[in-house]
């Protein structure tokens, strides 16, 4: 995990099992890679791995409840590849992310594949079940150190739901 100016990123290299039988890469193997950098930055927010797996008295995590990605070019085997995470949006128990896809060329330039978004919420587990948490100042601390601009990570509560959800 790297971080630049104000945003979270993680390479990865191409493997032989992320690609289809055109020898590109296969759309979901996309998401699972953003996904990737989602759990870098909820361990920058101070959420161990093990809160976020059984067996655990309050398990934690940041499921996500809305995504999208658009693909502008593809990606082949053997390519090295960063993924790019920006906070978009930080709301009372939720959080948007804004992720960038890029191949690193042999020269070092940079070819844009994927644009991608996700919607995530703060949950614990508890007796009733999965419930919506307020994120603490801990978490929204780190979470302006990688805020896309100031204002799109500004507390938004009025936009939540009664569930807790955020939807854009």
């Amino acid at each position: 995990m790297a971080s630049g100016a104000n945003y979270l990123s993680v390479r990865v290299q191409v493997g032989w099992g992320d690609c289809d039988p055109a020898g590109i890469v296969f759309y979901p193997r996309f998401y699972a890679w953003m996904d990737n950098v989602s759990h870098v930055l909820a361990r920058e927010m101070g959420i161990l791995r093990e809160s976020m797996i059984p067996p655990g008295v309050d398990l934690l995590g940041f499921p996500v409840v809305g995504t999208q990605a658009e693909y502008l070019a593809a990606a082949r085997l053997d390519d090295i590849l960063e993924v790019r995470t920006w906070v978009a949006r930080v709301g009372l128990t939720s959080l948007s992310l804004r992720h960038e896809i890029v191949r690193i060329e042999a020269d070092a330039a940079e070819t844009l594949l994927v644009r991608g978004r996700e919607d995530r919420v703060f949950v614990g587990h508890g007796p009733t079940g999965l419930r919506p948490r307020e994120l603490t100042p801990r978490m929204r601390q780190a979470l302006a150190r990688f805020a896309d601009s100031p204002a799109e990570a500004a507390v938004d509560a009025k936009a939540e739901l009664s569930d807790g959800l955020q939807r854009s």
